[in-house]
């Protein structure tokens, strides 16, 4: 007995030798073929999800065939986003509403906040869920955490990471954004490359800042590609030593313009290149776009234009070992493709995904499938009246005279300064120059970290949120009152972002999916987003995007040190600095 999928294959070459008639037929378009590096003219027959013809006949035409003239277009294939992080305020959802509308029909994105707010079966079966939709979502599993959690080995058990890799929709391990462990033989990752290459799916890197020799070692250990390239010259590195290579345009690093420049002038092999928007934020997608706007700068910057498009089609399929499904348009791939009035314009006119027009102008035809998200995550991710956050509760410990000082030098990066005096009995626990405090309270508020930030947002009262890689709460401020006040907004709302300035709320945004995601447009949150940096500018924040200023100070992969529910992280010395302490008044049990 023949499966489905063999009945569709059958129905496929019926309609590739003109003996069936095709549900969707495009005549007369330019058919950009990527294999051959030619424009040609060319039909299309596609059925069901799939094309199963290509060439000049049009004999596959029935009365229940839809018809669609392709004359004035140039067909390309559907984009394929190679990796992204699929919950900067929006959620996978609202990303593939967004990432249809600019061309992107594939997605490689990456797990992390799914797998460890739900663990292994609401990873996936939200990933179930998400594949109903008309884009395809693949998974890179990651096999650690990026804020050194408490229960960290109990999550990223070897046998539940070895389930996730099973899946068909996974195809990756990673990022893997402690290299400096891997490059060492720590033993928890060489498990995980090797439960990865034992599963036959790709390891993808984070080795942002590694030099020549540190890469060499990074790809003995299995490691296989890395988007942290911000000069060609650490481009032209990972390209030597056999890493695909990602090239980023992206709110976080929008290292494209002088990446692309410099490849295209030395004539550097792109056989190997992909583009990424490597998780932009809303207001990044509102500007620029997605991948049509990184084809639209690397084109602008000298990249030959065949080139170009595969990058973000056939590149990243054959580097995810996907080439057989996508990639290319030829009889049977998906029938995902980009309607382009021409190669210099990378925003399509029309977009097909899986053999159904699902996009036209920049519009969404129809609304998609909704996406149950309290099924795995609940409702209210802080749960109201549990407890509340006390002014005194910021106040240092008395036996602190001294607390851990950082530096914010970037929207990202920080660095350790020497500590500051603090005093245990003010409204206002430090008077320190350009420095705010800067806590993490566990969602229980059952413990407390805290330091001084300098170079952050030195005027403003408090800012709290949820949206951070530790999924706890982040507070920055100077004044306690209203640190308290901001916690305790964020614990009403269930999860979310707000700013308090002279008792007042100046900004506030619900995230009620794990705290971290909007059930917001894309273009709601980016009206949103320039809101909150507007906020924030005039109390003194001096860099190009808060929401990764935010995000990143509990990260602990990136220079130099990083509140975790373990204590202040020391990340270049892997130590603690500062251990958390209990919070006062709080009695409720239990942990992250």
């Amino acid at each position: 007995m023949l499966t489905d999928e063999a009945i569709a294959r059958q129905r496929l070459t019926a309609t590739a030798r003109g003996k069936e008639p095709a549900d969707v037929y495009i005549t007369g378009a330019t058919v950009l073929n990527v294999y051959s590096g030619e424009l040609l003219p060319r039909n299309v027959a596609v059925c069901g999800e799939r094309i199963a013809y290509v060439g000049d006949r049009d004999d596959a035409v029935a009365g229940a065939t839809t018809v669609i003239d392709g004359r004035g277009y140039v067909l390309c294939p559907g984009y394929v986003e190679p990796h992204t992080h699929p919950f900067v305020l929006y959620n996978p959802a609202t990303l593939a509403e967004a990432s249809l509308q600019h061309g992107v029909t594939t997605i490689f994105a990456d797990n992390l906040e799914l797998f460890e707010q739900t663990g292994v079966n609401g990873f996936l079966g939200a990933a179930q869920a998400l594949a109903q939709l008309p884009i395809k979502y693949y998974w890179l599993a990651r096999s650690h955490s990026q804020s050194a959690i408490e229960d960290e080995a109990r999550l990223y058990d070897p046998a539940a990471i070895g389930r996730v890799l099973q899946h068909d929709l996974v195809k990756a391990v990673g990022e893997m954004t402690r290299w400096p462990e891997a490059r060492a033989g720590d033993p928890a990752m060489l498990k995980a490359v090797q439960a990865g290459l034992q599963a036959r799916r790709r390891i993808e890197g984070h080795a942002a800042g590694a030099a020549y020799d540190k890469l060499n070692a990074l790809a003995a250990v299995g490691i296989e590609s890395c988007h942290e390239s911000t000069t060609a010259q650490e481009a032209i590195d990972r390209l030597e030593l056999g890493f695909a290579t990602m090239l980023r345009y992206s709110s976080l690093r929008p290292d494209l313009p002088d990446l692309i420049e410099l490849l295209s002038r030395r004539g550097i092999s792109s056989a190997r290149l992909m583009l990424t928007n490597d998780g932009p934020s809303p207001t990044f997608v509102e500007e620029h776009g997605l991948l049509d706007g990184a084809l639209r700068v690397a084109m602008d910057k000298g990249c030959r234009p065949i080139e170009a498009y595969r990058m973000v089609t056939l590149n990243p399929a054959i580097y995810f070992g996907v080439d057989r499904d996508l990639g290319g348009i030829a009889p049977g791939r998906y029938a995902d493709i980009n309607f382009l009035r021409s190669l210099r314009q990378p925003t399509p006119a029309m977009v097909m995904a899986k053999g159904k027009v699902v996009a036209r102008e920049g519009q969404l035809v129809e609304r998609l499938p909704e996406i149950p998200w309290s099924r795995w995550f609940p409702p209210q991710w802080l749960t109201p009246g549990s407890w509340e956050a006390r002014p005194s509760d910021f106040v240092p410990s008395a036996d602190r005279a001294l607390l851990p000082t950082m530096r914010l030098v970037s929207a990202a990066i920080t660095r350790l300064e020497e500590s500051v005096p603090c005093a245990s009995n003010r409204d206002v626990p430090l008077e320190v120059a350009d420095g705010s405090l800067a806590c993490l309270i566990a969602r229980d508020g059952r413990r407390i970290t805290r330091a001084v930030l300098r170079g952050a947002m030195p005027r403003l009262d408090a800012v709290a949120t949820t949206f951070n890689s530790a999924w706890e709460i982040l507070v920055l401020g100077r004044r306690t009152d209203a640190m308290a006040q901001a916690v305790n907004r964020l614990l009403a709302m269930g999860g979310g972002l707000t700013a308090v300035q002279d008792g007042r709320t100046e900004f506030e945004l619900a995230l009620p999916i794990g705290g971290v995601m909007s059930y917001e447009s894309m273009e709601s949150l980016a009206r949103k987003s320039e809101a909150l940096l507007t906020v924030l500018r005039s109390h003194g924040y001096a860099h190009h995007d808060p929401l990764f200023t935010l995000f990143f100070l509990c990260a602990d992969f990136l220079p130099e040190a990083r509140l975790t529910p373990r204590g202040l992280w020391n990340v270049k010395e892997r130590r603690i600095v500062a251990e958390p302490e209990p919070l006062r008044g709080v009695s409720r049990p239990g942990g992250h």
